[in-house]
């Protein structure tokens, strides 16, 4: 009786051991996804007020901006809707900044530049397992940045020259696709070095560990609830 007594106190002073042990682990883990988190909210502010200040330093360039460029590297590496809040935020604030400024076209120009961050999320769910070697991998990402890019830019000038028609008539529409070409063709440009900038940024932030983090977490908590069931 005695030996089994002495059995059942080491197997719950085990158990307490290892629960201590997990809640530790568990605490370190949210402690480190908490500093992702920061550092991420960090550098989207970095891409919005980057976005706005070299747009307003780019105006000499007709139809050229750096914002879609950082609007989906935004939702490349932080998901559709931080992607889109990036692309929308950066150009409204732009608008304070640029000749122009705000006006009716900002709604419209807002909602093109954050579907752009949006559709930048896509790019984030390419499976590139069963892809060969490391530079077939970089090809395939860098044609499905151009992609995006060309898609994106495409969906802004129909939003924009479309909603122009009310205010400037049809002729409008028409003299505005020479600088719609060329805004795709910057787009498309820019776009080419997206796989090499979101590449950097991770491995300098740490940006490609949080997955691993998340399913660590989880693991963790599952394990937590096994050992207070018994």
């Amino acid at each position: 009786m005695e030996q089994i007594l002495k059995t059942k106190k080491i197997s719950l002073k085990s158990r307490q051991s290892a629960l201590l042990k997990a809640r530790l682990a568990l605490s370190t883990v949210q402690k480190q996804i908490q500093i992702l988190k920061l550092k991420e909210y960090l550098l989207m502010g970095g891409f919005i007020v980057g976005g706005a200040v070299l747009r307003a330093l780019m105006q000499p360039l007709p139809s050229v901006e750096p914002i879609t460029f950082l609007a989906i590297l935004s939702g490349w590496l932080f998901g559709s809707k931080k992607g889109f809040i990036t692309g929308a935020t950066s150009l409204y604030i732009s608008n304070f900044l640029c000749f122009g400024g705000q006006g009716p076209w900002t709604p419209f120009q807002a909602l093109g530049f954050g579907i752009a961050g949006f559709l930048g999320g896509i790019l984030s769910r390419i499976n590139l397992k069963k892809q060969g070697d490391s530079r077939t991998k970089m090809i395939t990402l860098i044609g499905a940045a151009v992609g995006i890019a060309a898609v994106s830019t495409i969906i802004y000038e129909i939003i924009m020259n479309t909603a122009s028609i009310p205010f400037f008539g049809i002729m409008g529409f028409i003299t505005a696709i020479p600088f719609g070409i060329v805004h795709l063709v910057s787009n498309i440009s820019f776009a080419a070095a997206l796989p090499k900038a979101r590449q950097f940024i991770n491995e300098k932030g740490g940006f490609s560990e949080l997955p691993k983090l998340r399913e660590a977490m989880e693991l963790l908590k599952e394990k937590q609830r096994e050992l207070m069931m018994f």
